[in-house]
């Protein structure tokens, strides 16, 4: 086991401090990158770039990515006139994971429930879909369908019951696969010295799917029907292949299900991203979807000043949609048929306890009510997914 910061959690390894060196767009670059950053741009084609090349397989990973990219402006995964358009939030639970992710990372460990609620009557108020996740093992602290360090039995009874009850009938929930941290022995039941990302990269296929069973497991013992997982960081990058296998097996083993879905990637504000197929089985009976995410999280403000914070948030929101709603990302995506799937963080939205994220979500999205109305369609991840297969298999 690893030392901890109060005696029952591991603290980073000592990867943490010691960052990989990089190389980007075929240049190399003496840089180094940590956790906190590409926490920051988890999913996106940035992070993925960075990650992949500290491998040495960046151009092996921008071959992969390459069949991410929309070859045109087609968007088979619509279902009508409108636009469908989603919200992907990373790092979910009852903590902060940024707490032991990120020693000297100031923020609350334990987020209040009042936050959850306020989450979820955003959601509401403006029809939101798309995906949140739930942590398994929240940093490493213990099991949501046992019990956590730290966190009280109660809360963690009236998270679970905020999230199935508000937010599920919204949202797909997804793990992210156990603990967004050390990655954990299911043997031993001790957590390794090793982050998940690099578990992955390692461990053969068969061990990948026992850790998925086991996420999706504890996800179906508190009600929460997972129809995909989530990448913690850029988990997986280096090794598609066997991730979108494993993750099919697995989806198959707990719920039956025979199309499912994973994020991973994304274009942070470069080119955009389309979803794709990254896996079939022998039989093409079951089916892996690879789903994007086409913005960065723009409401990361926690690494600036706090007298720079709201401006931060202010212009990426314009950057998003310009006032009068003729310029912006939103817009771009848009019109050029590519997946308005927005980026976001549990963490962003909570901000250290101030929640400067969620008021900045929810001026985002009064904005895109006011200018776009009833041209986009809300939807989940999962059925994005779903339309993106029966388009393809229409059109095959």
């Amino acid at each position: 086991m690893l030392n901890n910061r109060d005696g029952s959690v591991p603290e980073p390894v000592e990867e943490e401090r010691t960052p990989r060196r990089l190389r980007t767009q075929g240049v190399v670059a003496r840089k180094a990158i940590s956790r906190r950053e590409l926490l920051k741009h988890a999913g996106t084609g940035m992070a993925a770039g960075l990650f992949s090349a500290t491998l040495g397989k960046g151009l092996a990973a921008e071959s992969r990515r390459g069949s991410h990219e929309a070859d045109g402006g087609s968007a088979p995964e619509r279902a009508s006139g409108k636009t469908p358009i989603s919200m992907i939030i990373g790092d979910g639970g009852p903590v902060d994971a940024m707490y032991y992710m990120h020693p000297g990372y100031e923020t609350p460990l334990v987020v209040p429930l009042d936050f959850c609620n306020r989450v979820a009557d955003t959601m509401e108020r403006f029809g939101l879909r798309g995906k949140l996740t739930i942590l398994p093992m929240p940093s490493c602290l213990g099991r949501i369908d046992q019990s956590l360090k730290l966190v009280s039995k109660d809360h963690l009874e009236g998270f679970l019951k905020v999230v199935r009850e508000r937010i599920a009938p919204r949202f797909d929930t997804t793990p992210e696969y156990l603990t967004h941290l050390n990655a954990y022995n299911r043997r031993s039941g001790n957590y390794q010295h090793i982050y998940e990302d690099e578990w992955i990269s390692r461990a053969p296929i068969e061990e990948v799917v026992e850790y998925f069973t086991l996420a999706f497991s504890i996800h179906k013992n508190v009600g929460l029907d997972s129809t995909g997982i989530t990448s913690p960081w850029v988990a997986g990058v280096d090794v598609e292949g066997k991730y979108a296998q494993a993750l099919s097996e697995a989806q198959w083993q707990v719920f039956g299900r025979k199309l499912t879905w994973y994020f991973l990637h994304g274009s942070d504000w470069g080119p955009p991203l389309r979803c794709s197929v990254t896996y079939e089985s022998p039989g093409r009976d079951r089916v892996v979807v690879s789903v994007p995410a086409n913005f960065p999280d723009v409401f990361w403000s926690m690494d600036l000043p706090r007298d720079q914070r709201q401006q931060f948030i202010g212009d990426n929101i314009d950057r998003m949609v310009s006032a009068d709603g003729r310029t912006g990302r939103v817009r771009q995506l848009m019109e050029s048929g590519y997946p308005v799937i927005l980026l976001t963080h549990w963490q962003s939205l909570y901000t250290q306890g101030t929640e400067l994220g969620l008021e900045g979500l929810n001026t985002l999205m009064e904005r895109i009510q006011k200018v776009f109305g009833n041209g986009l369609e809300w939807v989940s991840c999962s059925e994005r997914a779903r339309r993106y297969v029966t388009a393809m298999n229409a059109t095959s």
